[in-house]
């Protein structure tokens, strides 16, 4: 078990402090978590290359996508396994070596990585499955209920489950019992943690378009060659006149490689910052 008290991220902290934490330990650490990011990402993103569905998003027709997906069925069913159990695997490992590097910053990757797979990753993949399910199903009655009910019962799940994943590395629990736990953990600060997570997903979609934006430019050059190779600003918005191929794999996977990592890192320092309240109540 880690000592939790011994972890520098064990402090009370605000909203500020919350976010500073993160981005100070997204640059601290940010070559490890891109590269570890990106081999997942990259895999998962060449499965979906070459089971053609990138070939479907050309199609313009809905009649014609109507018929194209009854094949594609099948491929859907395996490769939502496989991006489940490679985010597992993920997210075991960039919250196992957040919280342990902390300790070590010397230790190796790759011996964290095999303890993830063998310790955490199955707990992991169970509770991205059913916290999936919660928030859907919360957020399906929420639409029943009304629209803003739906969009209340999605931002206080996902803001209550942020710390699950933290949840299973450190305290070891499984999936159903980190699901019990974040709902406990979660409301020993809650607005503080709401407002956190807010904020942070507001830096995300900014730092999301600027960063879609400097990956696009193979595609803006392409789009220019072909305007000047066809002479028709019509043809150059054709998408099917590129041929971006194994490019749209690389841009996806960077784009998913830089933002990724912040995630876990949200998971982790809300963790920390809501065990020491807890920790601090109980003395009070």
């Amino acid at each position: 078990m880690i000592d939790i008290k011994q972890h520098s991220l064990y402090k009370p902290m605000e909203v500020d402090t919350v976010l500073s934490a993160i981005f100070n330990i997204f640059f601290k650490k940010f070559l490890i978590l891109f590269v570890f990011s990106f081999i997942a990402v990259f895999i998962i993103q060449m499965f979906f290359y070459y089971a053609g569905f990138f070939e479907i998003s050309k199609i313009s027709d809905p009649y014609e996508i109507m018929r194209a997906l009854p094949a594609f069925m099948s491929k859907i069913a395996l490769l939502s396994v496989v991006s489940v159990i490679v985010y597992g695997v993920l997210n075991s490992f960039l919250i196992n070596y957040i919280v342990k590097s902390d300790f070590d910053p010397k230790i190796y990757p790759g011996d964290l990585l095999s303890e993830s797979i063998g310790k955490y990753s199955i707990h992991m993949i169970f509770f991205l499955i059913l916290s999936m399910v919660i928030v859907v199903a919360g957020a399906f009655i929420g639409i029943i209920a009304f629209i803003i009910g739906s969009f209340v019962a999605f931002i206080y799940l996902g803001t209550v489950l942020m710390v699950g994943g933290t949840i299973v590395v450190v305290e070891e629990k499984n999936a159903i019992e980190a699901i019990g736990r974040a709902f406990t953990l979660s409301h020993k600060d809650f607005w503080p943690v709401l407002g956190s997570v807010v904020l942070f997903f507001l830096i995300m979609i900014l730092l999301v378009l600027i960063i879609g934006a400097i990956v696009a430019i193979p595609i803006v050059i392409m789009f220019f060659d072909n305007l000047k190779d066809t002479g028709n600003i019509l043809d150059a918005f054709n998408l099917q006149a590129y041929d971006i191929g194994i490019w749209t794999v690389v841009i996806n996977s960077v784009v998913s490689a830089v933002t990724y990592p912040l995630y876990a890192i949200l998971s982790v320092v809300l963790y920390f910052k809501l065990k020491y309240k807890e920790d601090q109540g109980q003395q009070n």
